[in-house]
């Protein structure tokens, strides 16, 4: 009886055994996924309100949160995809002409309005030739590349875009959102507000506005989207003008979710993207299509010698600055290409932080150190000047560029200037140094804009004819493989030139539920974990965001 017993037992442990091993293997080979089930009601919390979530009249710098309801609520004939390229919204699809002139949208049959009217070729050429002839539009910059593009009705579902000349970028600046016709058209833009359009908001997006106070909005999901139904049933957004409460909200699991830009807080240390966090939220850390630079005057002594530019890039560490001034919260950048972008080279680098070289250098061209360290040419001084606006941030980064170059002997002295003054030093080349940013550079990474010769927005003054045959090139040339060459090129010949070091790209940071399904920012395949073209991209994949879903395991026993 007990040798039984005990064979019993041997049994019984050997069956454990490979039920356990055939466990773990099917653990290993198998993986279990979240499949998302319609319902659930998402609620955000928004640091600040809309002011005029019209989108052409939106400035989405100045008003962040006006462009978040947009980007629910609107949708252009062309939005960006999961790859960051631009793909078909409103227009089912398009051809252009082999000269890159014309543009022909097929628009989408069936899509209607949030009130249920038909959407038609005639609300995109109202949207189109308002956007040409207001007086104030939300972006200038955006309005003044359509005012020179013919726009035409051929059916009702079909428009024709004809441009003067040829711009790859273009079905990305077809992102404007559509506005209605049957509602908006006959009255003045500025007196839109006034006919309560403001606070009814019909667009075609994947979410309708059922509500709008001065606290809130609460958000419908669109049956009928053209893209398929959302999978969240409403979306809540709440408006707070206080860091604490928003960051509250999202800690008491008041709100599901809660971002903001790394740098809003007013000490860096203090940052979203370094607070400990419950168990139940996940932190998603993405780069803003934006950066802050040092543009280098190359009209001016000594900032016209090739060899002086490089001393200094070698003198100044970007990652020794990225943490005094953003508590290591932003990510060096090499070129005016960003990372992220399908155009980014990433075999290029910046010149190495090397204090030696950087000397080296400086010693070639003649400088040598006077009686206290800081260096001199001829009995002249090496003094530089540096001009920045007041904001906190750049002005620390100014004063971080001061002390390392102190410890190679140049000396720098800041001027601090109103914003609108440095703009206007800018523009008008009187400058040494300037330390400024760029903002929302947009999904396409053509950057003609900035850096060819004959551009205003040059301010480095930046003439090289390599340079200038590789951006009109890029800028023409619609095909990617052809383009993403010539910004290889382009990025390789602005390193060797150094016209500006890039000091920091910013980082946004978005704090929500493990329950949320379906973020890209929580995918690192994902393009929009990797670049965020405005912190409104987030909602880039909206439609696919769940709550409710069901758990099964995927994979095969082999």
């Amino acid at each position: 009886m007990a040798r039984r017993i005990r064979w019993q037992i041997v049994i019984a442990a050997l069956s454990i055994l490979i039920v356990s091993g055939l466990l773990g293997r099917l653990a290993l080979r198998n993986t279990v996924v979240a499949n998302p089930l319609s319902g659930g009601s998402y609620r955000e919390v928004l640091l600040g309100a809309p002011i005029q979530p019209i989108p052409i009249l939106n400035d989405p710098l100045a008003d962040p949160v006006g462009r978040d309801l947009a980007a629910l609520l609107f949708d252009g004939l062309m939005r960006i995809g999961a790859d960051g390229l631009p793909e078909p919204g409103l227009a089912a699809g398009y051809e252009i002409d082999p000269a890159g002139l014309v543009y022909t949208f097929h628009l989408r049959e069936g899509v209607t309005w949030h009130d249920g009217d038909a959407f038609n070729a005639d609300d995109v050429i109202f949207t189109l030739r308002t956007l040409q002839s207001i007086a104030q539009p939300g972006e200038p910059a955006l309005a003044q590349i359509w005012q020179d593009v013919l726009v035409d009705r051929v059916d009702d579902l079909t428009v024709r875009c004809t441009l003067p000349a040829p711009m790859a970028a273009f079905l990305s600046v077809a992102r404007v959102p559509i506005l209605p016709a049957h509602l908006l058209a006959g009255m003045p833009p500025e007196q839109w507000v006034t006919t309560g359009y403001a606070t009814m908001l019909v667009g075609t997006g994947p979410f309708s506005l059922r509500e709008l106070r001065t606290d809130g909005a609460v958000l419908l999901a669109n049956p009928d989207y053209y893209a398929g139904r959302p999978y969240l049933d409403s979306l809540e957004l709440r408006f707070t003008g206080s860091l604490e409460a928003a960051r509250a909200a999202i800690s008491r699991a008041d709100a599901s979710a809660y971002g903001e830009r790394v740098d809003v807080s007013p000490d860096p240390s203090q940052s979203l993207a370094q607070a400990s966090l419950a168990d139940r939220l996940r932190r998603s850390l993405v780069p803003l299509d934006e950066y802050t630079l040092l543009t280098f005057n190359l009209r001016s002594t000594p900032l016209d010698n090739l060899t002086f530019r490089q001393a200094l890039a070698h003198g100044l560490s970007r990652d020794a600055l990225i943490e005094q001034v953003m508590a290591g919260m932003a990510r060096p950048i090499a070129t005016p290409i960003l990372p992220g972008s399908w155009a980014y080279n990433p075999d290029i680098a910046w010149y190495r932080d090397d204090k030696a070289t950087a000397a080296t250098l400086l010693a070639e061209l003649g400088y040598t150190p006077g009686a206290d360290g800081m260096l001199q040419r001829d009995g002249q001084r090496l003094s530089l000047e540096l001009i920045v606006d007041t904001d906190p941030r750049r002005r620390a980064a100014a004063d971080e560029v001061v002390r390392q170059w102190a410890e190679i002997g140049v000396t720098v002295q800041v001027e601090e200037l109103a914003s609108a003054e440095l703009q206007r030093r800018l523009a008008e080349h009187t400058f040494t140094l300037a330390l400024h940013s760029w903002a929302r550079l947009g999904a396409d990474p053509d950057v003609y804009a900035l850096w060819h010769s004959l551009e205003a927005f040059n301010y480095a003054g930046l003439a090289d004819p390599e340079l200038d045959n590789l951006l009109e090139s890029a800028h023409d040339e619609s095909e990617i493989g052809a383009r993403s060459a010539d910004y290889a090129a382009f990025q390789r010949r602005w390193i060797e030139l150094a016209p500006s070091i890039l000091l920091y790209q910013p980082l946004y940071v978005f704090v929500s539920e493990q329950s949320l399904g379906g973020v890209g920012m929580a995918e690192p395949e994902s393009a929009s974990s990797q670049l965020l073209f405005g912190s409104e991209d987030r909602y880039r994949t909206v439609t696919r965001w769940f709550i409710n879903s069901y758990r099964e395991i995927q994979g095969d026993l082999r």
